[in-house]
């Protein structure tokens, strides 16, 4: 599927919950690279039309957009780097603050390491 595609599945809603896995959203993020907030919204669009509310977490949607736009490359290249790791989040926050109610509603900083972008 083309990025086109891609993008008018989230919107719709119309992309199976089973794709949408971390590579996606590295994808997501790639191609919005740049464009953070639209990333997003498009993001909250598809959360919204598929009724994934309890899963998101705004603190999560932030770190990855900006990791992404601080990294090189293609999703290829990305899924060579540490942002394949869909644990790398948990390096920077605890459990505790990552998975609060406050991370899920807004940005929250890290409470054990500083990002290092």
């Amino acid at each position: 599927m083309n990025d086109a595609a891609f993008i008018a599945a989230l919107e719709s809603g119309s992309l199976p919950k089973q794709l949408m896995n971390h590579a996606a959203h590295l994808r997501l993020a790639l191609i919005y690279r740049g464009e953070p907030e639209k990333a997003r919204e498009v993001l909250l669009k598809y959360v919204d039309k598929v009724g994934a509310h309890v899963k998101y977490n705004e603190t999560l949607t932030w770190f990855w957009l900006k990791a992404v736009n601080a990294h090189e490359g293609d999703l290829a290249a990305l899924l060579e780097t540490p942002l394949a790791d869909t644990n790398l989040p948990m390096r920077h926050w605890s459990p505790e603050v990552l998975w609060s109610d406050a991370a899920r509603a807004g940005w929250v900083e890290p409470d054990l390491r500083p990002l290092p972008f």
